[in-house]
This record gives structure tokens, C-alpha cells and sequence, in this order.
């Protein structure tokens, strides 16, 4: 039996709004009607087949984490998901406090399947998982720039090892060779490793193919856990074993939005140093002194200063992105909660004067916890994906409250990800009406077709 549209295939909660808005794009370019909100409290909307509930719980303690992730579960299965998919970065952040770990055991003991996976690879972007290591391509994690993230430092690159810590049940490695054997064995070792009381396994994952596989072996389970990059495989599934039919498949669109044009970057990725880097070549940037806000300088009304120099005519950033070095001096001096907390106080309030004050209609925000603070300053509840483009190009609309006519394009983007001109270039794309045929039978996506602008 296929699907209903008055229920749900598929709902996911994400831990961030930058790989949840990237998770929900990327089943919008298969062609799977997808919704996705903000919260607890946003109304869960009729007429998709899958519906992504965004949270902000990567770096809370995990009892707090847990229970959100329950109350998320809760909603989606009164909506009629038969899968739970709990989806975490790339990058598998998290501390041995984390809550990876309690969260996948929470689900599981709520929904059942004794069993679940733990597949976090990005092959798109070289992020692989062998003998249970995680590589940001050829470098081991915990040697590389993610050792000195300012929330989860990665330093250990066994992924079994790093769950086994905030686990209570028993880690287990799905190997290569077993992924590599297809559907049927990755399925049979589930059964026997199940059977042995390894409950929790990491799944080894190398190509885009292995992704595919993972998702054959896994499309029943009541409980998934990784990247989005295994949930963009799902749809091929679904549709093999009867569950969706390719009438149900829709094309994504985004329309065009003009307006002032602005980037807020948080991160401290060295991705996205490089990203404002080439975007202040051609256009003003503003670089937050996070050591004077914490002396009482106001970082804010500096901001609007600059904002008021230069908007409508210029596409500006704003960024508390700064060197590891000096990240670290305020880390010692004020704490590293508190550091992160400021950043995203400051961009947060920004944002408002932004959008409220100077009427910016395009907006990219860089850096997963900065996303969830500005969208929840912003009171964005419901965001409407467009068709995943490529690594950190997931565009979306978003309706302001009080101004619901006046729709808000927007790019949710994770600091590590995007070519170096990411910043100028959806800025410029937002402008234009994007269209996209269901990707039902290839991956990565084609581009989409940009539709010209329209000139008067």
C-alpha cells in the first residue's frame, strides 16, 4: 500500500536547523512533498508525506535533549510517521556528555526495533567512516580543524568509542565488507549483532552507493539515526517496496525575492573565514569584536551604524567569526558557554533590526547554533524547503510574523560547507525563481533551472 497524503511516511528530528533544513531539502529534490517546522509548539501541516521538526539540542545537557526528542517523536507518530529518523552532523559532534547516544536509546525504547544504525557520512564532501573512524577527507577527524570546534571538540576519531561514552547499551561496528555486501547482509548482521546485544551500531560508509545500501536495509526500522546524507536515499526504497508511488512525486520551486540582502556568520569553521573572505573582496563586511562586548562596548548599535552606511544599495555580511587563537583567549577568560552565548545573543538581535528595521528579504546565516538563535528571534515557525543544490546550498522561504504577505528567503548554512563564493552567489540566485524535476533516480541532483529575472 502506498502512502497517504493524510498521513506521514517519514519524520525526522534534527539537532540543528542547518542540517535539518539541508535533511528536508534534500527529500524535496527526490520529489517527496516535505514539511518542516521550528519547535515544539508549530503545528505539524497536513498534505506531505514527510515532516522535519527542527530543534536546537546538539550542545544542551542531555536529559533536556532527550526529552525534547520525545515530545518531537510523540507529535510526528500522532501524525502517522512510521519512521523516526534522529539526524546529527556530519561530523558526529558531540562530547562524551553528549546526547547522541541517549537520544537514539530514548527513541528506541519508546518505538521500538531493538536495533538502530548510526550512519553520519557526507560522501559528497569526503566525510567517510572506516573501521568505525571518522575522515574529513584524508584526515582523520580528531586530527583535523574539528579538534578545536568551540562546543564539541572532535579529538577522538573512533565513532564507536565516542558513542560507547554517553551510551548505556552496547556499541557495535557495522564493517565495511558487511556494507559493502549489499542490503541482505547489512540486514542479517543487524539480526545476529541484535541478537548479541550490540543495539547501537556505527555503520563504516566509504561511497554514495554504501548510503544507498544502508537506506535498503534500514527503509523499516521504527528508529534511524545520522546525516541527511543517508535519508536522500530513502525515497528509491520506498518506492521499491510499495510504500510510495511515483505519482505522489512533486517538483520543488522557490520564487523569486528581491530585497536588501544580508550574511550573518557565526561559525567559526575555517570554511567560512575563507566564504567572508571572498565575500568582502566585492562587498562590505562588519567583524564583530566579541572581546569588547564583553567590556561593554555596544557591538549592536555598531551594527546598525554600518547597516544604515550601506543598505539597501550593498549585499553586506556580519560575522563574530574570528581566528581559533583568539576564540581560545575569550574561551579561557570568559568560559566557552559564554562565549558562544554572546556570539549568539549578538547576531541574534541583529538579525531583528535586520529584517525588522531595514526590511532585508534575503538573508544567509552561517553556523547551526546562530541559525536556531536567529530564526527564534526572527519568530520563524515554518520554513518551505526548496530542492537541495549541493553541500550548505539548501534555500527556503519563511513567513515573518506580522508580515505574512512579505516572505523571507533564506539559507540556513552549516559553517563548514559551500564553496568559497556561496555567499554572494545565493544571494544574487534569490532574486530568480528556481524549478526542479524530482531526482527520484539519480544522486546528487542535477542544478536547477534559474529562471531569468524579470526587468521592468
Amino acid at each position: 500500500m502506498t502512502a497517504s497524503m493524510n498521513s506521514l511516511l517519514f519524520g525526522a528530528i534534527a539537532d540543528d536547523l542547518t542540517g535539518g533544513t539541508e535533511l528536508a531539502s534534500m527529500l524535496v529534490a527526490r520529489g517527496i512533498p516535505t514539511g518542516c517546522t521550528v519547535g515544539l509548539n508549530a503545528p505539524i501541516p497536513s498534505g506531505n508525506l514527510a515532516h522535519v521538526i527542527l530543534l536546537k539540542t546538539r550542545v544542551v545537557a542531555a536529559g533536556d535533549a532527550v526529552r525534547q526528542v520525545l515530545e518531537a517523536a510523540e507529535r510526528l507518530v500522532e501524525a502517522g510517521a512510521r519512521q523516526i529518523f534522529f539526524k546529527y552532523c556530519a561530523t558526529f559532534d558531540s562530547t562524551p556528555a553528549g546526547n547522541i547516544g541517549p537520544c537514539a536509546e530514548a527513541l528506541l525504547e519508546r518505538l521500538g526495533g531493538g536495533v538502530t544504525l548510526f550512519t553520519p557520512a557526507l560522501c559528497e564532501t569526503g566525510r567517510t567512516v572506516y573501521q568505525g573512524h571518522m575522515f574529513g577527507g584524508s584526515q582523520l577527524l580528531g586530527e583535523s580543524p574539528k579538534r578545536f570546534d568551540p562546543l564539541t571538540p572532535m579529538t577522538d576519531s573512533n565513532l564507536v568509542r565516542v558513542l560507547q561514552a554517553q551510551s548505556k547499551g552496547k556499541v557495535g561496528l557495522m564493517p565495511y565488507l558487511t556494507i559493502d555486501a549489499g542490503a541482505e547482509t547489512i540486514r542479517d548482521e543487524m539480526r545476529e549483532k541484535g541478537a548479541r546485544g550490540e543495539t547501537l551500531l556505527v555503520t563504516d560508509t566509504i561511497r554514495e552507493r554504501d548510503l544507498a545500501a544502508i537506506a535498503e536495509a534500514a527503509f523499516d526500522l521504527p528508529v534511524m539515526t545520522g546525516n541527511s546524507s543517508v535519508v536522500a536515499h530513502l525515497p528509491p526504497a520506498w518506492l521499491a517496496h510499495g510504500l510510495l508511488k511515483s505519482d505522489d512525486l512533486v517538483a520543488a520551486s522557490l520564487p523569486a525575492v528581491e530585497g536588501p540582502a544580508a550574511v550573518l556568520a557565526g561559525s567559526v569553521a575555517d570554511r567560512t573565514i575563507e566564504q567572508l573572505e571572498r565575500f568582502a573582496e566585492n562587498n562590505p563586511l562588519l567583524t564583530i569584536d566579541l572581546a569588547s562586548a564583553f567590556t561593554g562596548t555596544d557591538v549592536i548599535a555598531e551594527a546598525r551604524a554600518f547597516a544604515e552606511r550601506h543598505l539597501p544599495g550593498a549585499m553586506i555580511a556580519i560575522a563574530t567569526t574570528a581566528p581559533q587563537q583568539t576564540v581560545e583567549t575569550l574561551q579561557q577568560a570568559h568560559g566557552r558557554d559564554a562565549v558562544a552565548a554572546k556570539a549568539e545573543e549578538i547576531l541574534a538581535g541583529i538579525a531583528k533590526i535586520l529584517v525588522r528595521d531595514f526590511g532585508v528579504r534575503r538573508l544567509v546565516v552561517a553556523g547551526g547554533e546562530t541559525a536556531g538563535s536567529v530564526v527564534k528571534a526572527l519568530g520563524i515557525t515554518r520554513i518551505e524547503m526548496g530542492a537541495y543544490e549541493g553541500p550548505g546550498l539548501s534555500r527556503a522561504i519563511a513567513h515573518l510574523p506580522g508580515l505574512p504577505s512579505d516572505p523571507l528567503a533564506l539559507m540556513l548554512k552549516s559553517g563548514k560547507l559551500g564553496g568559497p563564493d556561496i555567499f554572494a552567489d545565493v544571494l544574487h540566485d534569490m532574486t530568480r525563481a528556481t524549478t526542479i524535476a524530482p531526482a527520484i533516480d539519480r544522486w546528487p541532483p542535477a542544478k536547477p533551472t534559474i529562471e531569468p529575472r524579470k526587468t521592468s
